[in-house]
């Protein structure tokens, strides 16, 4: 699979940053994975992918929470069914997942806390009460 209007480097980021390895990514753009390898010891390609792979992730995630906000309209939807069995395991299935949500709320906002007390230039900022 050859990426149009993209080098083989180029390529070959896209291709690692999808989980491709080394040998199949030089295999599809036309190198040896040796030189996939070599290019992967140099920092900005290392860069690349990276910033390719949280691309990609940030992608899978908005693809997700989509998915996710119709899973709930279902399971919402199924709430109201006319099985006693159906409105049951949907109300289970809800409630298992409220402390999973929990978790991730309070998570999120630990997380945002921390970031809160770095500088732009990563140093850490030290606050006393």
């Amino acid at each position: 699979m050859t990426i149009p209007d993209l080098d083989a480097k180029a390529q070959a980021v896209v291709l690692l940053a999808r989980g491709v390895s080394t040998d199949a990514a030089g295999a599809q753009v036309g190198m040896s994975g040796r030189q996939v390898r070599r290019w992967s010891e140099e920092p900005e390609f290392r860069a690349d992918v990276e910033a390719a792979r949280r691309a990609v992730l940030a992608e899978s995630v908005a693809a997700l929470t989509a998915a996710v906000r119709d899973a709930v309209d279902t399971l919402h939807a199924a709430l109201k069914d006319k099985s006693p069995s159906i409105r049951l395991r949907a109300a289970s299935e809800i409630v298992r997942a409220l402390p999973l949500l929990a978790s991730h709320a309070e998570l999120e906002a630990r997380v945002a806390a921390l970031e809160a007390t770095q500088t732009p230039g990563g140093a850490h900022v030290v606050r006393v009460a």
